[in-house]
């Protein structure tokens, strides 16, 4: 994760370069390189943070290159939102993403829903080190009845638009990381790996993954957002998150 300092690239008479900039997340501070920054100078304004991590090194881009990234580099590009999280205990949130507990009212349909609730989804066989949950049929055409009961009106639904959700435990069986993944459709998909190089067909839609982790020592909530087809990095790009932000933390 060593950046070198003197690296500097002046784009429009803006000078980008790999200098710490400090940023703040609750009460902790951190000194990111510029570089790895989403826009590549600083923190936003308004909270929480932008980082941007390179597939396949898991690092930076060189400074002053976002705008002038080609496609390739553009789904390259893995999004790294990080943010404090002091309302709730931060050790529940990933319970609360995987349930409508904390969304929908006691008694309410919604709250069955089983597309939204992994306690109602059903396992499957692991893939790269994650367990595969997918829709209940059994419980979706239950869950539709009973909607209908309520509002009076027919369930709609759209498979194809259902994410697919991968789950990993802690040794004590506690939710330690949540992927979700658009569908891919009739097993298509817009990317394909050969190697690290990266081939795109323009005609399928590019399948994302959203993937969700804490850092409870510092009450962080850390939202990933790439490819699908980095799915199988899965790992490697969530241990890289975590030694951005143990190695630039500086109180």
């Amino acid at each position: 994760m060593f950046e070198d300092a003197s690296q500097s690239r002046t784009v429009d008479g803006y000078t980008y370069t790999t200098a710490p900039v400090v940023a703040t997340l609750g009460p902790h501070r951190y000194a990111f390189p510029a570089n790895l920054y989403e826009d590549q100078i600083g923190p936003a304004v308004g909270g929480g943070i932008g980082l941007t991590l390179m597939w396949p090194e898991l690092k930076a881009a060189s400074p002053g290159t976002r705008g002038s990234r080609t496609m390739v580099d553009h789904h390259r590009a893995i999004s790294m939102a990080v943010d404090y999280i002091d309302r709730v205990p931060v050790s529940e949130l990933l319970d609360r993403k995987t349930s409508t507990d904390a969304t929908s009212e006691e008694g309410s349909v919604y709250r069955n829903d089983p597309r939204r609730r992994l306690d109602l989804r059903k396992p499957g066989p692991e893939q790269y080190g994650l367990t595969p949950y997918a829709v209940d049929e059994d419980r979706m055409a239950q869950f539709g009845r009973a909607y209908e009961q309520q509002t009076g009106m027919p369930a709609k639904r759209n498979p194809n638009f259902e994410d697919d959700w991968y789950i990993a435990r802690s040794a004590d069986g506690k939710l330690a990381s949540f992927i979700k993944c658009d569908q891919l459709i009739d097993g298509r998909d817009g990317l394909a790996l050969d190697g690290d190089r990266i081939e795109i067909d323009e005609q399928i839609a590019v399948s994302g993954c959203s993937h969700y982790f804490v850092d409870a020592d510092n009450a962080l909530s850390v939202t990933l957002s790439y490819p699908r087809v980095f799915l199988k990095d899965w790992k490697a790009i969530e241990a890289a998150a975590r030694g951005v932000l143990a190695q630039y933390k500086v109180e």
